[in-house]
């Protein structure tokens, strides 16, 4: 099996690179390398493996983004296998799907493959459309990452490893700027006063936040979870349990299984998948999430976890 190593030099502000720099001095393996130079290059390298034919594990060094772009390219391509070196600064993806650690659980893997099929999540509209296979919101969330990935406090704080401290502050500043929107669920009726409905195929966003803590990442469906009626304040509180998973217990949060969800915005409101902005939902537009089963393979051996 070929080994195409795909670098994101700027991921955790310079982790990525870092990681990279030390697995190359004792990986033995003979690999390509593949440095991205841009949002949606990822993609591109990915693609660009998939149509030469060829069994290949494309590892991933980056953040979430960069992996997001990795499995997009990848999908339906039988011969690529995903594997992922955590190298951001969240790291979500990492903290629900198997991952690898050191040269000697890669170089295992290239000896002896073993792959395991996984699902995709696909968000679509007039105006947006994307997969996710972490998860996928419209609202306050997708708000507070569209503003932690511009910030330059986020850029400061990594280079003293405190980036999640710029998702807090950044998450208590717009909480008071934010004007919660309507929305209805096909089959589940209508919600006011929506702070945001995120979809996800696994539990965890935003660094650590067990948004979806009952979420399988191969079992056909996704969970949908919406905070709504709530004040700003018990809104922060909430927050505090949703790293322990425990704000699913508060009746002003909503959560639904399905393998497909349609939703009525109606009001304007930006969307993000896997934590990158992906746009925004025109008023009275409808967002349809599914599921894509099984179109992707990410790559393991018994040495990772």
């Amino acid at each position: 099996m070929r080994l195409v190593i795909i670098v994101n030099d700027y991921a955790g502000h310079g982790r990525a690179k870092r990681k990279f720099e030390k697995l190359s001095k004792t990986l033995q393996t003979p690999y390509i390398l593949e440095r991205t130079n841009a949002t949606g290059h990822a993609v591109e390298i990915a693609k660009k493996y998939g149509e030469l034919q060829e069994p290949t594990l494309l590892l991933t060094i980056g953040g979430d983004g960069t992996i997001h772009e990795v499995i997009k390219g990848a999908v339906s391509y039988e011969h690529l296998v995903v594997g992922v070196m955590n190298g951001g600064s969240g790291n979500d993806f990492g903290r629900a799907f198997p991952t690898f650690t050191t040269a000697h659980q890669i170089e295992s893997f290239i000896q002896n493959p073993t792959s395991l099929p996984y699902d995709l999540g696909a968000v679509k509209s007039v105006d947006v459309e994307d997969v996710f296979m972490n998860n996928c919101g419209f609202g306050f969330d997708a708000v507070v990452t569209y503003e932690v990935n511009r910030s330059k406090m986020k850029a400061w704080l990594n280079k003293i490893s405190l980036g999640k401290l710029a998702y807090v502050w950044i998450l208590i500043r717009e909480l008071f700027r934010f004007k919660p929107f309507d929305l209805t669920i096909e089959n589940h009726g209508h919600l006011k006063n929506c702070y945001f409905v995120v979809a996800s195929n696994q539990p965890y966003f935003g660094g650590g936040m067990k948004i979806s803590p009952n979420s399988i990442s191969n079992d056909g469906l996704m969970e949908l979870t919406v905070v709504h009626d709530i004040t700003k304040l018990k809104l922060l509180l909430i927050f505090l349990t949703v790293f322990f998973g425990k704000h699913t217990k508060f009746n002003t949060v909503k959560s639904y299984k399905s393998s497909k969800f349609d939703i009525r915005l109606h009001d304007s409101v930006i969307g993000h998948a896997d934590g990158e902005y992906i746009g925004q939902a025109k008023e009275n537009q409808t967002i349809s999430y599914f599921v894509q089963e099984n179109n992707w393979r990410l790559g393991y051996n018994n040495l990772t976890k």
